[in-house]
């Protein structure tokens, strides 16, 4: 599926520093995390390495937050949305694995864009009110671009209020379609184990975030941050996506 690669000890140390702020971005706010990590792993890795690079960290990340607030987990919603997830993983799977990778990072970027500032787009997606649906369209859409759990973030407010809640349930979502992405990635032929220095690095990295996230998260006004992430986030994608356009030029 992919020739082995290796990124350099800067390239690695600088890959690991983002995912310690991706981490604790997503502890702090329970979204945005993710996706701010995906728009920077095409700058350090091979397109067809993203998603199940990405996704091993983000389960990393998202299962030690959960981990570090699991009385908080409201578990009661996770049997209805991990059948939906098993669904969507095997469904869409037959066909993700096998799209062009050398694109992927334009239809990333292209995600983030609609996800951060497409109103409709996000009205649309959060009308799927099931948590069936929700496991269904997360985990597919997961194998697509990596970061798909900010769309089901209204539907989630409705049914936490409580923000300690929110973060702790959707981080236990978020492992779910993560875990069924690596099981899927792995059994179509990515190997895993030949990339133990860069997993080791971002894995430890996603936890150490998680960790001080949770700690800051009580005393944080997320609204002053949120809006800073939005433009980081969006200038990625934007960079992203030109840099697609350059190289088939």
């Amino acid at each position: 599926m992919l020739a082995d690669f290796a990124l350099s000890v800067t390239d690695l140390l600088s890959l690991g520093t983002f995912t310690i702020m991706a981490s604790v971005v997503a502890a702090v706010l329970g979204f945005g995390g993710g996706m701010l990590l995906i728009a920077i792993m095409p700058f350090y890795l091979p397109a067809a390495a993203i998603i199940p690079v990405h996704g091993a960290t983000q389960m990393v990340s998202n299962i030690s937050r959960a981990m570090f607030s699991w009385r908080e987990v409201c578990w009661s919603l996770l049997p209805s949305y991990l059948i939906g997830a098993i669904t969507g993983t095997l469904l869409v799977g037959l066909t993700a694995v096998s799209l062009a990778t050398e694109y992927l990072p334009l239809f990333i970027g292209s995600y983030i864009l609609m996800n951060i500032w497409h109103q409709g787009f996000m009205r649309w997606v959060s009308r799927f009110e099931s948590m069936f649906l929700a496991g269904f369209v997360l985990s597919g859409l997961s194998l697509l671009v990596g970061a798909p759990g900010p769309l089901f973030h209204p539907m989630m407010m409705k049914k936490l209020s409580d923000k300690n809640h929110l973060v702790a349930t959707t981080a236990m979502m978020m492992t779910i379609a993560h875990g069924l992405k690596l099981i899927l990635f792995g059994l179509v032929g990515f190997n895993y184990l030949s990339q133990w220095p860069l997993l080791t690095t971002l894995v430890l990295c996603a936890i150490l975030g998680s960790w001080l996230g949770t700690r800051v998260r009580h005393r944080s006004q997320n609204q002053h941050v949120l809006l800073l992430i939005k433009i980081i986030l969006s200038l990625l994608a934007l960079k992203m996506m030109l840099s697609v356009w350059l190289t088939y030029q």
